[in-house]
């Protein structure tokens, strides 16, 4: 082979070595760049995986704290929906600690009213003047606050007793109508990720709509209470009209409360027994007091007008929204369990239980009363008519819950006379 040849044979060696070369680096370099192309895709779909979901988290929980405060109307206080609100926020932001903090309008200061992971005696001690301390400046400010690390941060350390073992620590404005009433604070766990700029989008949101049903379901609780205080006034006014049922409303309200819980209902059904028994004989408004105070027998017209009572009741409280389940419970009062008692003659299941807690506690109270036309009978006696008419006039389970709850008044009595009697020997 000549030395041209050679020299030529050896170029195109080195050539196809070195494009073979540049091939191996192009083709790594693409591997590499697919490599990371891929990682970013993978990354972005997590995290648009983890904002979707975030959202959808969001979503369900502002629907459960405003159909909170849609059903619960009248029955929720504003304690109940706090601790809703505190849950969602620790839920949404993953969080092992939180409380959420009302100004209180008489003193202007920030007052813990629901928290998640704080000591009893922390919550009841902690309070708070506006711009004092973190969450103190985000009530001035209307601002919300976010600490990366609440375990360096100074402004943490000095500002408040509260302390979370925790590292970040997110604080948002409670606002309605650009109006702070409150503070909604989170601080994630030792272990657990910090907060990002979206979370501080996600929470506000939240407490935006907290804010707006806790302001909802304060004006409704102030409404209930305007017509409780006149319908307590009303019940105290046939009291008065009538002296042999004296305080009568307020005896039956403490032990339909007492048999209601006995009987384990729920904290609504309570409530509503509580205001039944308070209100039941409000329908004698319309009574003329010389048939209430007559001393002999009543004639059947007299008692035609005494039975019409309930309904009277009834059709006085049914136009109040809040105290509509009450109504009912006003109305069968007087049922018998049998079915032979009045307006309607129900029997058994048929008769609201309510009203069936208040006919018990109604009998018990007037036997133990003094009458326009007998004395008051001696407890002993009436417990014993209660007994009788358990199954006929009365609901048996409920006659027992009652007279248990009187042997216990009666074993809590003597021992109170016990240690008064040690004291004074």
């Amino acid at each position: 082979m000549s030395t041209a040849s050679s020299v030529i044979l050896m170029a195109v060696t080195v050539a196809l070595v070195w494009l073979f070369a540049a091939y191996r680096r192009e083709k790594k370099s693409r591997s590499a760049a697919d490599v990371f192309f891929k990682n970013s895709l993978q990354k972005l779909q997590k995290q648009l995986n983890t904002q979707r979901a975030d959202l959808d988290n969001l979503l369900a929980l502002l629907m459960e704290i405003h159909e909170f405060g849609m059903s619960a109307a009248g029955t929720a206080s504003k304690s109940d929906l706090s601790e809703l609100i505190i849950k969602s926020a620790c839920k949404l932001m993953r969080s092992e600690n939180g409380s959420l903090m009302i100004i209180d309008p008489q003193t202007n200061e920030l007052r813990i009213t629901a928290s998640i992971g704080l000591p009893e005696n922390v919550v009841a001690a902690t309070k708070m003047k506006l711009g004092e301390g973190i969450a103190g400046r985000v009530a001035k400010t209307g601002k919300p606050l976010f600490v990366d690390n609440i375990e360096t941060d100074i402004r943490f350390l000095k500002a408040s007793n509260v302390r979370y073992p925790s590292k970040s620590f997110l604080s948002v404005p409670l606002k309605v109508k650009e109006r702070v009433t409150g503070v909604l604070n989170v601080s994630s766990g030792p272990d657990e990720r910090g907060f990002e700029e979206r979370d501080i989008h996600l929470i506000t949101i939240l407490a935006d709509v907290g804010a707006i049903t806790l302001e909802n379901v304060g004006l409704y609780t102030n409404l209930q209470k305007f017509y409780m205080d006149m319908v307590e006034t009303i019940a105290r006014m046939i009291d008065a009209k009538d002296s042999y049922t004296h305080e009568h409303a307020d005896r039956a309200r403490k032990y339909a409360k007492l048999i209601a819980k006995k009987l384990n209902l729920p904290r609504e059904m309570i409530r509503h027994v509580e205001y039944a028994a308070l209100m039941h004989d409000i329908g004698k408004i319309g009574i003329n007091e010389s048939i209430l105070h007559k001393p002999g027998k009543l004639t059947s017209e007299e008692m035609d007008i005494i039975k019409r009572h309930p309904a009277i009741g009834n059709k006085i409280i049914s136009p109040v929204t809040f105290l509509n389940p009450v109504a009912p419970i006003i109305l069968y009062h007087q049922e018998w369990y049998n079915g032979k008692g009045y307006p309607e003659g129900l029997r058994e299941e048929e008769i609201p239980l309510g009203a069936r807690i208040v006919s018990v506690i109604d009998a018990y109270d007037a036997m133990c009363s003094d009458r326009p036309y007998r004395k008051a009978l001696p407890k002993e006696h009436a417990i014993n008519e209660l007994k009788r008419g358990s199954g006929f006039q009365f609901d048996p389970k409920v006659v027992k819950a009652f007279i248990e709850i009187l042997d216990e008044d009666a074993v809590g009595a003597a021992a109170i006379a016990s240690s008064e009697e040690a004291e004074t020997a």
